[in-house]
């Protein structure tokens, strides 16, 4: 005979095992929660490739430096007779070309050397030198694009900004060069290089006044350009020609002696100046009628 205590708390025992039987039940029936979102994946960056390198491309640097240009190209061009995939030299090989004055040969090297996967050292200035080379190809729009490319991957670089310049220049942009070549002329002394860089990027700020009319702005600029470097032949050229705008013969006549001599010197001769014409007559004092 079973006591009502112990039957009570049996019945009790039941009840919550069935209670737990159910709501177990309840849950099993229930969908489970969604899984928690993952997290967007980073942005992925462009695979490195490693670059085949070759003892001999520190020779290749040595003769450019040297200013020996086929010999350097030969040993790029024995390098690439074994190693076909040695991009580093395919972009030695193009810079050796454009310095010879091979744009065209250069710019198929260049452009082979900018869209390179491998990381070799020089791979950011492939679009330098491509820009130089498009630039004396006339292909100006393909030179903007090279220059600004090659100041995306290094921002400030004087001598792509001074090639952006001479772009505009030669598209008759004049405040665009004018802009640019301020850039480069304060990138170039802020480097050191106030000698030839300066007087390259004074003597084409010099042809912006010329075409603004403003002449003596262009003698003060011409100036500056020969106490940075007397040496060059192109700038005594346009001092000869603006001191023939303003009147001064003697002062001309000087500086095309000093062109003469120093394209003497490299081998050449002047060009015979051409006739002269309006643009070319003594310029009038800012008070004349």
């Amino acid at each position: 005979m079973i006591r009502s205590g112990t039957l009570r708390i049996a019945l009790a025992s039941f009840a919550s095992a069935s209670i737990v039987a159910v709501a177990a039940a309840s849950w099993a029936s229930e969908p489970p929660p969604p899984p928690a979102p993952l997290p967007a994946p980073a942005p992925s960056t462009p695979a490195k490739v490693a670059f085949r390198n070759d003892p001999r491309i520190a020779i290749v640097q040595r003769l450019i430096q040297g200013g020996d240009l086929e010999a350097a190209a030969a040993v790029c061009r024995t390098i690439l007779s074994e190693k076909p995939d040695c991009d580093r030299a395919t972009m030695l090989l193009g810079v050796t070309l454009s310095k010879s004055k091979r744009y065209e040969d250069a710019r198929a090297k260049l452009e082979a050397a900018r869209d390179s996967k491998q990381d070799y050292p020089e791979r950011r200035h492939a679009n330098h030198f491509l820009g130089w080379a498009c630039y004396h190809l006339g292909d100006l729009e393909a030179a903007r694009k090279a220059f600004e490319a090659h100041l995306v991957a290094v921002p400030g670089e004087p001598d792509s900004t001074f090639g952006l310049g001479l772009v505009a220049l030669d598209e008759d942009r004049l405040d665009d060069a004018q802009k640019h070549f301020d850039a480069a002329l304060a990138a170039f002394e802020k480097a050191g290089k106030t000698g030839v860089d300066a007087t390259r990027v004074l003597t084409r700020m010099s042809d912006v006044a010329m075409r603004r009319g403003e002449v003596e702005r262009a003698e003060a600029l011409l100036a500056r350009a020969v106490a940075a470097n007397a040496v060059q032949h192109e700038t005594w050229a346009k001092v000869a020609r603006v001191k023939d705008r303003l009147g001064k013969t003697a002062e001309a006549d000087a500086a095309r002696a000093n062109e003469q001599r120093i394209l003497e010197a490299l081998g050449r001769r002047a060009k015979q100046p051409p006739a002269p014409d309006a643009n070319d007559a003594p310029a009038k004092p800012k008070d004349a009628p």
